[in-house]
């Protein structure tokens, strides 16, 4: 990944995020990657709503999540962010989901640049890129 600093997002899980075995389901993941890149991404202004006055989506291609250990009920989490440069209009974030020093799960998303109609984007447009490279200085990129 490269980076020197990542983006941290810390979450406390709920009790509606446990299963029957008193773990998180697996697909709370997903979402904590959602909360993570999204925090991260309004610090810049490129959350889905600042996207969308751009004239922009991301919609998510492709998603991976690798499980390491459980959480539990109550136990704070930490979500790390950090993304990968890309020479296309795409955007990719990883993720690595800590609970003290340890890791519990780890993944990535990779998203396209689209217009509101949903057409791929080539190139990314002069002012998404703007609010990327500071995104990308933040995490001494």
């Amino acid at each position: 990944m490269g980076c020197k600093m990542p983006y941290e997002t810390q979450l406390t899980v709920r009790f509606c995020e446990v299963d029957s075995y008193q773990v998180v389901w697996h697909g709370h993941y997903v979402s904590w990657f959602e909360v993570g890149r999204n925090e991260f991404a309004s610090r810049f202004g490129l959350d889905p709503e600042q996207l969308k006055e751009m004239g922009l989506m991301a919609p998510v291609v492709d998603l991976s999540c690798k499980f390491k250990l459980p959480a539990e009920y109550g136990d704070v989490v930490i979500v790390r962010i950090t993304m990968q440069r890309c020479e296309t209009a795409k955007l990719i974030f990883h993720y690595t989901v800590m609970r003290d020093n340890d890791m519990l799960a780890e993944g990535n998303t990779t998203h396209v640049l689209t217009d509101l109609k949903g057409t791929m984007l080539y190139q990314i447009p002069p002012e998404t890129k703007k609010r990327l490279e500071r995104m990308f200085a933040y995490l001494g990129m």
